[in-house]
């Protein structure tokens, strides 16, 4: 059964977002879900994966589906591309060298920041990273092939 997971930041002192990023863990399947909701920052970011690592949860050998299709990056995100992939280093140590993580971003900017980040965290990872335009691609990646069973369970935690 799935955990769901949300992550509330503070953001320029100005109070809290509520959930900008969820993710729900589903063990059966070997996955966590990762949704990124509305305007996310590297700081967001960080936060979300060191949580999941945490998370009681969390196994190194899950794969990830990174969902980015309601997102916005705000704009150092660019910027931080760089710390973002160092910063995260603690969290790439823990990870298995078979998981892997998909990014689903279908927008033209999160897709082409998604690409950066692949690029410059391919130096720093062990597992494989894929950014992909379509659903089905993404889930492909991470071993849910498109009409089985494990599709199908997937999509239905994770429209809820």
């Amino acid at each position: 059964m799935g955990v769901i997971n949300a992550i509330t930041l503070e953001r320029n002192n100005s109070g809290t977002h509520d959930l900008p990023i969820r993710y729900k863990i589903l063990t059966d399947l070997n996955l966590v879900a990762v949704h990124f909701l509305g305007e996310i920052g590297s700081e967001e970011h960080i936060a979300s994966f060191l949580d999941y690592a945490a998370d009681p949860q969390f196994d190194g050998r899950q794969h990830a589906l990174v969902d980015m299709s309601e997102c916005k990056l705000d704009t150092s995100y660019f910027e931080d591309m760089q710390r973002l992939a160092y910063r995260l280093k603690g969290y790439y140590e823990v990870r298995a060298l078979t998981s892997r993580t998909a990014v689903y971003a279908p927008g033209d900017v999160v897709y082409g920041m998604s690409r950066m980040y692949q690029s410059i965290a391919e130096g720093e990872s062990p597992w494989e990273l894929g950014v992909f335009r379509t659903l089905p691609e993404a889930m492909s990646f991470v071993g849910l092939a498109p009409d089985t069973a494990g599709a199908r369970r997937f999509m239905g935690v994770w429209s809820t």
